[in-house]
This record gives structure tokens, sequence and C-alpha cells, in this order.
């Protein structure tokens, strides 16, 4: 949602505003502007079906993570499907190309907890996937809880050996689940990153359809 855009945020207020008068809280402009703001980066339409069932699912109040996972599952369950889009990834784009999730925790955890793209395709040839889901859903909940992202590209075999040798060519990289939170994510940290091109369209759901676009 983008505060700027009169009719999200007439929907939001709409809704949120319902919510406050429903549980008999006073919806000042500092509460309000908070909430917003922790529910920004998903579409008027998915905060509004999160607020539709902490009406029928909540005995309080919900806080900002209460909506959160309303809105998109609680950490555990969406480690499951980050932990499959991962594999998906690895299988389908290769290290060479960079990648970049439409997750900010995902690549935060491919960063972090396993030293990178390459290296964890590298691994993963010699890896049992199980391990790997589980040792992946674990730190992922551990990150969403700690708030830990990465933004922009992770990068692959081409992009590193690029800048080894100080070239400037802008190598394609691989938009993993949906679009257009992958190119948010990547335009927040992508100079001189790349050139998405390259997709694994699909959302974050039970199973990924799978395109490739070749540059």
């Amino acid at each position: 949602m983008d505060w700027n855009n009169i009719a999200e945020r007439d929907v939001f207020l709409k809704r949120f505003l319902g919510l406050c008068e429903l549980f008999g809280v006073a919806a000042d402009e500092f509460k309000t502007e908070l909430y917003f703001r922790a529910l920004s980066g998903f579409s008027a339409q998915e905060v509004v079906r999160g607020i539709d069932r902490a009406v029928t699912q909540c005995r309080f109040f919900p806080k900002p993570v209460e909506l959160l996972e309303l809105i998109q599952g609680c950490p555990e369950d969406i480690a499951e499907v980050e932990a499959g889009k991962v594999v998906e990834a690895v299988k389908r784009v290769g290290s060479w190309k960079s990648v970049v999730f439409d997750d900010a925790v995902t690549a935060a955890v491919v960063e972090q907890g396993f030293g990178g793209w390459v290296k964890l395709c590298s691994d993963m040839t010699a890896r049992d996937e199980k391990w790997f889901r589980k040792d992946f859903c674990r730190l992922y909940v551990s990150f969403a809880r700690q708030n830990v992202r990465v933004t922009g590209a992770l990068a692959g075999q081409a992009a590193i050996a690029n800048n080894a040798h100080c070239n400037k060519y802008l190598e394609p990289v691989a938009l993993v689940g949906n679009a257009q939170k992958a190119q948010a994510i990547f335009a927040a940290g992508s100079k001189g990153q790349g050139t998405p091109i390259a997709m694994l369209a699909g959302n974050v759901s039970k199973k990924l359809a799978v395109e490739a676009l070749d540059g």
C-alpha cells in the first residue's frame, strides 16, 4: 500500500477504523500511521482480508504482528513455502545467474545463513533436501522474528566474476516468486546489480508456476 495513493489509503482507513470501533479502541493519528506502515508491504486487498479475519478470529484488538500473520500466515508456515521456492530456484536457475526472492527474509537466510547464492547452489548438490528444508525453516523463523532482511539481488557466479574483473556489464537476474514483490525488493537494493529478465513466476502459495524468460 502507498499512503500517497488516495484509493488505497481510503480502503485501509475505512477497514481499520471499523476494526477499531468494533473493539472499542481509539483510532488516533499516530496509531493509524503505525499500523499502515507495518502493513504497507501488502496490497490493500490483502490488508482488507487480514482485517476481516481479525474480526472473526481475534478476541482482543490485534497487534500489527497478529495482522501480519493473518495476512500471510505464521512464520513456520511461511518458512515451509519459502524453503520450497529456494529448492525450486536452485534447480531452475542455478548458480550462474543472480537471484531476487520476493521475500527479503528468505534472501537474508540464503545470504547470511547459507553463505550466499553460489555457495548454497554448490552445497545443495551434495546436501539432503530434507535436512536443508529443516535448517532453512529454523533460520527463517528466527530471522523473521528479528526482522532480518536483505534487499537487492543475491550474486551469482557471473556477477561475482564481473565484479572481480571490474567489469561493469550488468548480468541478468532471476526474479523468484511474486514478480511485483521481487521487483520491489530488487529496486530497494539493486544499484548496479543487473537487469531482471529471467523469472520464476508464482505466488507465495502451495505450488510455483514456473516461467523462464531468457534474455
